[in-house]
């Protein structure tokens, strides 16, 4: 898993979510080179908002304010994708985040969320209950089970830290939002997501001992 490949598939992503109209907005990924060599990709003053200790809505105000994301779905929902690696390219630390909006768009924000059932018509069902979603990935931070080095946060829980088998790709960290919370518009754009995406090496880091509990397998 090195910079260049996961810029590639951060840019390959973000074609498939503007292509099948999920995206409404979206910056390309920020590559930058710090003094230690390291490289790192994506916006991070996100992170300081997301971690915060205060009410959710506030903090996605504060995220969608200040273009602290990636990709801004139809809905609302933001997309964080930070990576850091060193001077030798090895991956050392990710945080791949969903934010879905508290408050779902008007109609005049966003008229085609409401004008295409066939789309989004399981998105802004009132039924929902919408909460964050974090991949992170920080092997330097490492306890046995406890707080397993590629982990899947659910609802900024602070002691949620389910086992992941490794640190997770751009494209599959997108592929699993779009497919398990925008599903029409997935099963719409099936070929799309579904096509192959630039190379990206697997990389496995679950102990014996993570992967006797529950636990999730990505793809790539």
């Amino acid at each position: 898993m090195s910079p260049e490949a996961v810029r590639k598939q951060i840019v390959d992503l973000i074609d498939r979510l503007l292509s099948s109209s999920i995206s409404v907005k979206q910056f390309q990924p920020s590559v930058r080179i710090q003094q230690k060599g390291e490289t790192w990709i994506g916006r991070r003053a996100s992170t300081a908002i997301a971690l915060r200790d205060i009410p959710y809505d506030v903090a996605y105000n504060e995220l969608e304010a200040n273009d602290a994301y990636d990709v801004k779905l139809i809905d609302g929902g933001l997309l964080l994708l930070q990576y850091r690696f060193n001077e030798a390219g090895k991956l050392l630390q990710h945080r791949l985040g969903y934010f879905p909006s508290p408050a779902l768009p008007t109609i005049d924000e966003a008229p085609g969320l409401y004008e295409q059932d066939e789309l989004y018509g399981d998105i802004v069902a009132k039924r929902l209950v919408r909460f964050p979603i974090r991949f992170d990935y920080a092997p330097a931070d490492h306890k046995d089970v406890f707080h397993p080095a590629s982990h899947l946060t659910l609802g900024q829980y602070e002691n949620c830290r389910i086992p992941v088998t490794g640190p997770v790709g751009p494209n599959s960290f997108g592929t699993f939002i779009v497919r398990n919370f925008y599903s029409r518009a997935y099963t719409k754009h099936k070929n799309t997501f579904d096509k192959s995406a630039p190379a990206l090496e697997r990389v496995e880091c679950i102990t014996s001992a993570e992967r006797r509990i529950s636990h999730f397998v990505h793809a790539r």
